[in-house]
């Protein structure tokens, strides 16, 4: 197999992937990182976790695009705007480099990872929010937002607040990075819907 089939099975499977890694992640920090440093443990612990949040998404039962397509954007589209390649790049590029990047640099200092706390208890209270908004019970991500990622990451703020490394729950700048990190998403999807019902105006105009 060629870099480009490498590629191609990556961007296919990369969930199924992450659940695979996921699983050794977990290990090698509770094996290896808890006794260590147990802040550095608790900001690198959010990354294994948010794969299993992304496994339920795209795997198991998966269908966030989907769901995202039909009853956010309400668009009879399934596949789109909300497709396979934005889906496969911000995943990537936000939990698969971004998240343990910082989190490996708070090895040097914390601070470069607090914020990833946040971002991890942010993002399940939007699955929440999504649920709402759809008026549905379930979305793809909900069970390990409720169970995972909300508690841990909750858990790992008021540990951090009370070590003192945290001066305030609220009142600081990783509160704010965490939430507006979260908050490109929405926007980046409002980006995508806009150019979809460009493109579909343009389409019907050519007709």
């Amino acid at each position: 197999m060629g870099f480009a089939d490498y590629y191609k099975w990556l961007k296919r499977d990369w969930a199924k992937a992450g659940l695979i890694l996921s699983i050794f992640l977990l290990i090698f920090l509770f094996v290896f990182v808890i006794q260590v440093d147990e802040v550095v443990f608790l900001i690198l612990l959010q990354t294994p976790l948010y794969m299993l949040h992304q496994a339920e998404e795209y795997v198991f039962p998966g269908g966030f695009g989907k769901f995202f397509n039909t009853k956010i954007f309400m668009l009879d589209s399934e596949d789109k705007p909300l497709d396979q390649n934005f889906i496969f790049f911000v995943n990537i590029l936000l939990i698969w480099i971004i998240l343990p990047l910082f989190g490996l640099l708070s090895l040097k200092d914390y601070t470069f990872g607090l914020w990833i706390p946040y971002f991890s208890f942010f993002a399940g209270i939007a699955h929440i929010l999504l649920a709402i908004r759809a008026k549905k019970l379930y979305n793809p991500g909900l069970i390990v937002s409720l169970f995972v990622n909300i508690p841990v990451g909750l858990y790992s703020i008021v540990f951090l607040v009370n070590k003192g490394i945290l001066k305030n729950f609220f009142l600081n700048s990783h509160f704010a990075i965490g939430l507006a990190v979260n908050g490109i998403l929405p926007i980046l999807g409002v980006a995508l819907l806009r150019r979809y019902r460009s493109k579909e105006a343009k389409e019907l105009d050519a007709i």
